[in-house]
Order: structure tokens, then C-alpha cells, then sequence
């Protein structure tokens, strides 16, 4: 696996970059438990989102998956009411997905 150390002012140029990309601005983040915290936080800071919550996934069947080549979905153990996100443009942040 490839490392690459990055310093905190180079994270910073990276979420700057990140934000100028986004098209819409958002109302709401949901940020997937536990990669996505530091990265959510960073970007919330940088986007102005005050309406920050956190959901929490898993994905158990991970080792079967990979050995029959299958797509790996996850399990959700805790995501936000409805009521918290309708209406509203959500972000979704984790470190990955799949």
C-alpha cells in the first residue's frame, strides 16, 4: 500500500481545493463514523455547515465479499431521523465507501 505524508497546510490547500469544486452550497453534513470525522469537521469548518451529523456503518460480510469478487454494501448501524435531513442539501463525508 502507498503512504504519503502530508503536513496540516497541505491538508488545508487540499480541503480549499475540495471545496472550490463543489457546485451547490449544503445545509447539512452527515459524516460516516469514524473515517469521515476529521475530514467532516475540516470541511464543515470550511463550507459555514453548523447542521453536522453522524451516521455509523459497517460492513460485516467484508472478507466473503472480497474472495467471490462481489461489491461490498454496508450495514447501517445508526443514521439520522428523517426529520433531521428532509429538505435539507446534505453532504455526506467518509474516508471511503466500498
Amino acid at each position: 500500500m502507498r503512504r504519503e505524508i502530508v503536513t496540516w497546510n497541505e491538508v488545508n490547500q487540499l480541503i480549499d481545493h475540495l471545496v472550490d469544486q463543489f457546485e451547490h452550497e449544503f445545509e447539512a453534513m452527515v459524516m460516516i463514523t469514524r473515517g469521515g470525522i476529521i475530514p467532516g469537521g475540516m470541511l464543515a469548518e470550511a463550507l459555514g455547515i453548523t447542521h453536522i451529523l453522524t451516521a455509523a456503518v459497517d460492513f460485516p460480510a467484508k472478507l466473503e465479499s472480497q474472495s467471490a469478487k462481489l461489491l461490498i454494501w454496508p450495514q447501517f448501524l445508526q443514521f439520522p431521523e428523517d426529520d433531521l435531513l428532509v429538505g435539507r442539501r446534505t453532504l455526506v463525508v467518509d474516508d471511503v465507501w466500498g
